[in-house]
């Protein structure tokens, strides 16, 4: 007898959707990022656009810092409260004390003393949201059938995204119209909505634990610490992983002095206002969105590490072409193929990441590659400032076009030194052990064949493996529960 068909995608979106809670939760994250990329838009105009702001890339620096830093600095630990608090309560109180804070965003981001108030502000909302953003995220599996959580997780998520860079694009469009307060005001009415909807949800969702004496949640803070320095020293010893991350790291300061460099131009040059910035998130936008339909396209051919390869030869002979004409649609152009490039190499860097580790490292290991990935836009603004009052826009283009080229054979090159996995023989020729990254562990052979080995691990999941081509060692083919 043949196995039932699986339904498609569409199929699984429907039957998603059909959830009542769950169409609450997309709702409020449609709202909710939505008026964050708002604010965001809000934000540039008054710290980078400001009339008094006489240095674009320094007011980009100050907001990339309150952008990025609360996300960085406090996204390992948000968990340990998410697991502690009814997260419908976050979801609900979260918006309101993000508009309770937007009195202190009206102060004047350039003038002493008041600017404290202004960044104080922007630093309390960033914080909050990155409380209500997880929150929104640990609650799907409680909102979907076991078998709709994928695919509701890809709503969920790319629903959001859509929205944060709607909010951003539209937000710089009416700052340019009718000033910033009418764009603040906008974000705290999506706020308020997705509060509202929030406290329509049905379940209180609280988590499943028994609640904790204070010195068990102080003990759990300092193991997010241990844990956080043992993902950053596995990842360090695993070259599989590192190659990546590094590679996605050096992608993300490019891409932050190109975005700084759009700013100076658009601004200095130009004398355009804050819609210049909506258009160059708008235009990359556009690109990453082709970047992720064609990427499966681009692995049926190519191995991962040429794929973050490609991206960067393409992302740097276009930018050095665009040094030869600098102006508003070349400009905009090279966002839309930056972004697209992203794309690329961030699917398949991600992957090689996944690969590169069993499942026990993954969640310490992606808590670090989350704080460089992050971290590199902030040094990229740092970057910025330093370069361009020695460098004209075109020696920047050709800068960064040249690190981005040269930087083309490196991912392969690392990791063909190091195979993804060893494995150990015994005296019949079957393995007794793996070491897969920086991770060594006994192994059982469930099944052996002329192309490889199917190995059980010793928390019960099975892998199969095959002899890497044109590479050392051994690669996974497939991951699986046992």
């Amino acid at each position: 007898m043949s196995a039932p068909s699986q339904p498609g995608t569409a199929a699984r979106a429907r039957s998603a959707l059909r959830a009542p809670d769950f169409r609450k939760l997309l709702w409020i994250r449609l709202c909710g990022q939505g008026g964050d990329g708002i604010f965001q838009a809000a934000l540039v105009a008054s710290v980078v656009f400001n009339p008094d702001q006489q240095n674009t890339a320094k007011g980009l620096l100050a907001a990339s810092a309150v952008t990025i830093l609360p996300f960085t600095l406090l996204g390992p630990f948000v968990g340990v409260f998410i697991d502690r608090w009814p997260r419908r309560a976050i979801l609900t109180i979260a918006p309101l004390l993000k508009v309770a804070f937007v009195p202190f965003v009206l102060f004047d981001p350039l003038q002493w003393p008041v600017k404290i108030f202004f960044y104080g502000g922007v630093l309390a909302v960033l914080s909050i949201n990155r409380f209500q953003l997880a929150a929104a995220s640990a609650v799907v599996p409680r909102l979907v059938p076991a078998e709709d959580l994928l695919i509701a997780n890809s709503i969920a998520t790319v629903g959001g995204t859509l929205a944060l860079l709607v909010g951003v694009f539209v937000g710089g469009r009416i700052d340019n119209a009718v000033g910033t307060v009418s764009v603040i005001l906008i974000a705290v009415v999506a706020w308020l909505v997705a509060s509202l909807i929030a406290g329509r949800i049905g379940s209180d969702l609280a988590p499943m634990t028994v609640q904790e004496a204070p010195e068990l949640l102080r003990r759990a803070i300092k193991r997010v610490v241990v844990e956080t320095w043992d993902g950053a020293s596995t990842m360090f010893r695993t070259p599989h992983a590192i190659g990546p991350i590094a590679s996605i790291t050096v992608d993300q300061i490019g891409q932050g002095v190109m975005l700084t460099l759009a700013l100076v131009v658009f601004r200095e040059q130009l004398g355009e206002g804050v819609a210049s910035f909506s258009n160059v998130i708008g235009a990359g936008g556009v690109g990453v969105l082709i970047g992720i339909g064609t990427a499966g396209l681009l692995e049926e051919r190519l191995p991962k590490e040429r794929i973050v390869s490609l991206g960067f030869l393409v992302g740097g002979v276009v930018l050095l072409g665009a040094a030869t004409a600098i102006e508003g649609p070349v400009i905009l152009l090279v966002a839309a193929v930056l972004g697209l490039t992203f794309a690329w190499k961030k699917v398949a860097v991600d992957t090689m990441v996944q690969e590169s580790l069993p499942d026990g490292y993954r969640g310490r290991v992606f808590s670090v590659y989350d704080f460089f990935y992050n971290i590199a836009r902030l040094v990229a603004a740092v970057v910025a400032v330093a370069l361009f009052p020695v460098l004209s826009p075109a020696a920047t283009l050709i800068v960064v076009g040249i690190v981005f080229v040269a930087w083309t054979p490196v991912l392969p090159w690392l990791v063909s030194r190091r195979a993804q996995i060893d494995l150990r023989m015994n005296d019949a020729g079957l393995p007794t052990s793996l070491r897969w990254g920086a991770s060594s562990e006994p192994v059982t052979v469930v099944d052996a064949s002329e192309l490889g080995y199917r190995l059980a691990l010793e928390d019960g999941s099975v892998i199969d493996v095959r002899r890497a081509i044109g590479a050392p060692g051994w690669r996974v083919l497939r991951e699986r529960e046992g």
